[in-house]
C-alpha cells in the first residue's frame, strides 16, 4: 500500500501566527505573541493601558503600548507608504494597520529587548505562574457591555485584562504554549 500522507498541520489561531523567531540570548524562545491586552485601573476605570504579551519558554512579557511608541510607529508606517509612491490613501491605510499589528514586531525582538523597550513592560517568570482565567462578557438589553477578560493569575497576586479580539483564540494560544 501507498505510504499515508502527513496530516496538514492546523492552522495557527489568530493571536500566535509563528513567524521565524529571532533566536534570544540564553536560548529563550518566543512562543506566542498576543495583542491588544488593556490593563484598566484608577478612578472609575480610566487609567488605560495596552499591551502584548510575549509568552516564552521562560516568562510572560508584558510590552506596554505608550503613545510615543503609537506615534513613532504611525509615522514610519505613512513614511514607508509615501516612499512607496502611494497617495492620501494608501498611507492612511497603513497607518490604520500599524495600529492593528504593532505586536508583530516581537516576533523579530529578543524577549529581553521587548521587556527593556519601555518603562512600563514587565515579566512573570513560568515558574510564578498559577494559572490564566478566560471570561466571557455580555452584552445587555439596556446597552451595557462587559468585554471578555484574561485574569493571570501568578505568585505576586493576579492581573486583569480586556480581551479586544478572540477570547478562544487567546486560550488556544494558552494551551499551544503549555499554560492552560
Amino acid at each position: 500500500a501507498a505510504p499515508r500522507p502527513a496530516a496538514a498541520p492546523a492552522p495557527a489561531p489568530a493571536y500566535a501566527p509563528q513567524p521565524a523567531a529571532a533566536p534570544a540570548p540564553a536560548g529563550e524562545r518566543t512562543l506566542a505573541v498576543v495583542g491588544n491586552l488593556t490593563q484598566v485601573g484608577g478612578f472609575m476605570g480610566m487609567k488605560q493601558k495596552t499591551f502584548s504579551l510575549i509568552i516564552t519558554d521562560r516568562r510572560l512579557v508584558f510590552a506596554e503600548l505608550t503613545k510615543e511608541k503609537i506615534t513613532a510607529m504611525v509615522n514610519e508606517a505613512r513614511d514607508a507608504a509615501k516612499a512607496e509612491g502611494k497617495g492620501f490613501f494608501g498611507q492612511w491605510g497603513a497607518q490604520i494597520g500599524t495600529s492593528f499589528n504593532y505586536h508583530q514586531v516581537y516576533w523579530q525582538m529578543a524577549p529581553e529587548a521587548a521587556l527593556a523597550e519601555t518603562p512600563g513592560n514587565f515579566a512573570i517568570e513560568r515558574t510564578a505562574f498559577k494559572g490564566a482565567k478566560f471570561k466571557v462578557g455580555a452584552t445587555y438589553d439596556d446597552g451595557r457591555n462587559e468585554p471578555d477578560e484574561l485574569v493571570i493569575k501568578h505568585d505576586g497576586g493576579k492581573l486583569t485584562f480586556r480581551v479586544n479580539g478572540s477570547l478562544g483564540g487567546l486560550k488556544d494560544t494558552f494551551r499551544q504554549a503549555g499554560l492552560a
